[in-house]
């Protein structure tokens, strides 16, 4: 390799992970050059796992809470062998692969850790920790959210017993737990949920499972009845995938998916009463559908329904080893392991440029000072996947690498990217403690007429796939749930080997669990009517949640016990009631502050 101080690339790629990866791959396609510095001796990211608790990845024992076809990249699909959800040894070897497939992998530069940046004569200079120099006239920051671990503060910090940051949790095996341990899971996140079912499954210990500002869940697969508590089949139909144009005019998401939301709690719990997705008192809150991080590992809520795991509000105060919680109970414990989430880590860019945060980027992607900076991975959506919101991203950043779409001015680009964060805001409605959530349907309605140029997104479906040109396309296309490769397929262009896989995609049916690639368009209409647009119209939702409310107020969850014989043991901390909170804003009056815990975890990357 030439002297890197001597060259100077189009384009420096922060980060070898998925979003390295793919803004590497989507620059080189609008004919930049680049150069990937990685820190560490390998790609992959979080996804790479390491023994080290030093080194933040994924666990031991992490399976993707997103399916294959809303992770995978629009142009390189998984093997089938990984099935619909994928361990982190699957997603390293198809990383992998799609570095060797697209000519990224003699670009990666390892073990060059980025120590400063600066920009002289309008050229990035990127210092290494080990002294190199690397020059770019752009620069792309892909290191993620997932840098260093949140703190551990507030009153879980004067926790007396064993207290851990989930990120040191790497195999709960190596916790040694007996069945003379009280673990307290703190969190709401998909690596509360994971770790809450690894201590469930494998040891004897007594759990119980708090929640801050309670928590939107909604299982990967459907629950099926006469399995073990917490066990899904990889295999099985993804309930991420029930998404499609049709199913979206018949429930819009931003209209909180009205008419489906019973039938996604039947998915998830076995029954319609399940009020926002887990039917626990001490979880409840007055938040919309997407308007939270969606917890898709609800298959650990299965120890709470059949009473091994006993779930618990936000810890208030810690009378040396025993959390007291919002409401009053208290549980004594030895081991309390927080998962309050992570940091991303941009210390290395200079100082005016880190004062504007990644919730202030233009289009969530450029720095609206300085248009040659991107972000790539920082945008967390509330359900779907990260890769999908990074591939979405790149598509973007391209047609503007490429010139095909121009940038406005400084002044402009401040504008709507303040208009953007302002639309966002009032998309949620509360104080977001992590500012980088998105919702993705909302953001991706938004890119599609940018990035389509046109005024809707219907006209950018129906520029691309006409159905009196192409009937048999289009009835496909509006059956394909949101994923990479739709999105493909309707602003990149397609080839026969995107066309093959769109039989792949296909939203199933809504009664079954299983695609039916044969079934007719006539029939797909009829049944989505028939099963979401007359519930919608009589309000069924509305009455199920007011049944579910009524329960949980008399009982503390809204639906019955579930006991598990061998697991008979009654729960350690009485339940409160129904009560509803809104997210970091709606304390008990007099609630002292908490760290928040994560939305979604590390461990997990929002897959």
């Amino acid at each position: 390799m030439q002297n890197e101080a001597d060259t100077v690339v189009d384009l420096l790629v922060v980060g070898a992970g998925w979003a390295g990866l793919y803004a590497a791959k989507y620059a080189r396609s609008a004919g930049l050059s680049v150069t990937i510095l990685e820190a560490r001796d390998d790609l992959g990211g979080v996804w790479n796992y390491s023994d080290d608790p030093e080194t933040i990845t994924v666990m031991k024992t992490t399976v993707s809470s997103s399916s294959r076809h809303v992770t995978e990249a629009s142009d390189l699909a998984m093997d089938d062998a990984a099935g619909n959800f994928f361990r982190h040894e699957d997603a390293l070897l198809y990383l992998r692969r799609y570095a060797d497939r697209f000519g990224l992998t003699p670009l990666i530069v390892t073990g060059a850790r980025v120590a400063g940046t600066f920009k002289a004569g309008g050229v990035w200079q990127v210092r290494t920790v080990d002294g190199r120099l690397f020059r770019a006239e752009r620069l792309a920051v892909c290191t993620g959210v997932h840098q260093a671990r949140r703190p551990i503060t507030g009153p879980a910090s004067t926790f007396a017993g064993t207290c851990l940051h989930a990120g040191d949790v790497k195999d709960v095996a190596a916790l040694a737990l007996t069945d003379g341990d009280h673990v307290v899971v703190y969190g709401g996140g998909e690596t509360a949920a994971d770790i809450v079912q690894d201590v469930a499954t494998t040891t004897e210990a007594q759990i119980t499972w708090a929640i801050r500002g309670g928590q939107h869940f909604f299982r990967k697969a459907p629950l099926r009845r006469g399995r073990p508590p917490g066990h899904y089949d990889r295999d099985d139909m993804a309930l991420d995938e029930y998404s499609s144009a049709l199913i979206g005019l018949v429930s819009p998401p931003e209209a909180g998916k009205k008419g489906m939301r019973h039938r996604c709690n039947v998915a998830t719990s076995g029954s319609p009463f399940a009020y926002q997705g887990h039917g626990i008192a001490e979880w409840c809150n007055d938040l919309p559908w997407f308007r939270q991080f969606f917890n898709k590992n609800a298959h650990a809520l299965e120890h709470v329904w059949n009473g091994r795991v006993t779930p618990a509000r936000a810890i208030e105060d810690c009378d040396g080893t025993t959390p007291v919680f919002e409401g009053g109970a208290r549980a004594r414990a030895t081991h309390l392991i927080c998962c309050f989430g992570y940091e991303g880590d941009v210390s290395f860019l200079p100082d005016e440029v880190r004062a504007v945060p990644t919730d202030r980027l233009h289009r969530l992607v450029f720095h609206p000072d300085d248009p040659s900076l991107s972000f790539f991975g920082f945008a967390r959506p509330t359900i779907l996947s990260l890769p999908y919101m990074i591939e979405l991203q790149c598509l973007y950043a391209a047609r503007v690498w490429s010139g095909e779409l121009g940038l406005p001015g400084r002044q402009a680009l401040r504008q709507e990217a303040d208009a953007d964060a302002a639309a966002l805001g009032e998309y949620f409605g509360y104080e977001r403690s992590n500012r980088n959530i998105v919702c993705p349907f909302w953001y991706t309605q938004r890119m599609l007429r940018i990035i389509g140029e046109e005024k809707s997104e219907a006209r950018v479906l129906f520029k691309r796939f006409h159905p009196l040109r192409n009937w048999g396309d289009f009835s496909r296309i509006i059956r394909m749930p949101l994923s990479p490769l739709l999105l493909r397929l309707l602003l990149a262009g397609s080839g026969p080997d995107e066309r093959a896989r769109i039989g792949q995609y296909l939203s199933p049916m809504p009664f079954g669990f299983r695609r039916q690639p044969r079934v007719s368009l006539l029939r797909y209409v009829l049944a989505f009517t028939v099963a979401i647009g007359l519930p919608r119209v009589i309000g069924l939702d509305a009455i199920f949640d007011r049944i579910a409310k009524r329960r949980m107020a008399r009982h503390g969850r809204a639906i019955a016990l579930r006991r598990s014989p061998a697991r008979a043991t009654a729960p350690a901390v009485p339940s409160a009631g129904y009560q509803t909170f809104r997210t970091d804003v709606g304390r008990p009056s007099g609630a002292p502050s908490v760290a928040a815990p994560a939305r979604s975890g590390a461990q997990r990357q929002g897959l």
